[in-house]
Order: C-alpha cells, then sequence, then structure tokens
C-alpha cells in the first residue's frame, strides 16, 4: 500500500495529480490512500482519500504502507526515518502558488543524497521514475544502515536552536 500525505497547512494537487498521471501510466493496481489537504480539487475513483486525519488515523495508515509519497515537509521526511519506511517527496513550489516560500525546495536540496531510502524530486519525470523504484523496492526492508545511528541531523538541529548536552 502507499500513503500519500500533503501535510496539515495546504492542499497540493499537483503531487495528487502526478501520481495519478503516473499510476495510470504504469498500471499500478495497489492500494493507495491519501490524506488530500482541506479545500483539495483532487478527486479519483482508484484512491482512498482523507482531507484530514487525526494523528492516530495517520499513523495507523502511515505504518501500514509500503512506501510514502508526500510534499517535503520535515514532518514527513523525520517519520519515514524513524519509522524506516521508504519516501518519495515532491516540493511544493513558491512561484507555483503552492507555498509562502520554497523552504519546501530548500529542505530537498539539504537532504538529497543523504538518506538511500529517501528519494526527493522537483521534475516530474523524475517523481515517476522515483515512484517506480518505490514499488519496485517495496518488499524489502530498508537497510538499517541508511538511517544515521549517530544523530547527526538532530545534533544539527540541536546546535542551531542552542542547546546542548544529553537532550538528544
Amino acid at each position: 500500500m502507499i500513503f500519500i500525505t500533503v501535510g496539515t497547512q495546504l492542499p497540493f494537487d499537483r503531487l495528487l495529480e502526478y501520481f495519478d498521471e503516473w499510476r495510470n501510466q504504469v498500471g499500478y493496481a495497489g492500494k493507495v490512500v491519501a490524506q488530500v489537504g482541506e479545500g483539495s480539487q483532487f478527486s479519483s475513483p482508484t484512491i482512498e482519500m482523507f482531507e484530514t486525519l487525526s494523528s492516530e488515523e495517520y499513523y495507523q495508515w502511515f505504518c501500514q504502507a509500503d512506501g510514502v509519497v508526500s510534499h517535503a515537509g520535515m514532518g514527513s521526511i523525520l517519520s519515514c526515518l524513524d519509522h524506516r519506511k521508504r519516501g518519495v517527496f515532491l516540493p511544493r513550489q513558491h512561484a507555483l502558488g503552492e507555498h509562502r516560500n520554497d523552504h519546501q525546495r530548500d529542505t530537498a536540496e539539504a537532504f538529497e543524497g543523504k538518506y538511500p531510502s529517501l528519494v526527493f524530486c522537483t521534475e516530474k519525470e523524475a517523481f515517476f521514475n522515483a515512484l517506480t523504484s518505490l514499488v519496485d523496492a517495496s518488499q524489502s526492508p530498508v537497510d538499517s544502515t541508511s538511517v544515521e545511528t549517530n544523530n547527526e541531523l538532530g545534533s544539527n538541529i540541536a546546535t542551531y536552536l542552542g542547546l546542548k548536552g544529553a537532550l538528544l
């Protein structure tokens, strides 16, 4: 099962439309559940959709998923790392009116190539290729070496916030 999440702030119909186009193009017939955001105009008879999900509902679907498709939100990225899920991420673009700035593109650039289980795409073709790879790899577990064990990300965040000691 693929779980799609666009976050809680805004709908992200471009991601949903790209996914649906890929699904039709490759003939993917697996189950898809999507949290589409309030105000989404997207519809698909082949995707089980929810505008919003409670935290409990979100993690129920998230934990069942073989792979996650998401905007490039920190919550989704960190959840994939924490739960050892493969993820494909498409950052929202300010120029397309999808967010108030390009912080998701910046996030994607910062994470790109650091975790083999996470793929960040800015172009539709790369997104399609990443989705195909996600499905191809869905039955094999995420290699635990693909998640940093020294908590470098946590240490960098703590340093940025000026935190010290055994808080991590």
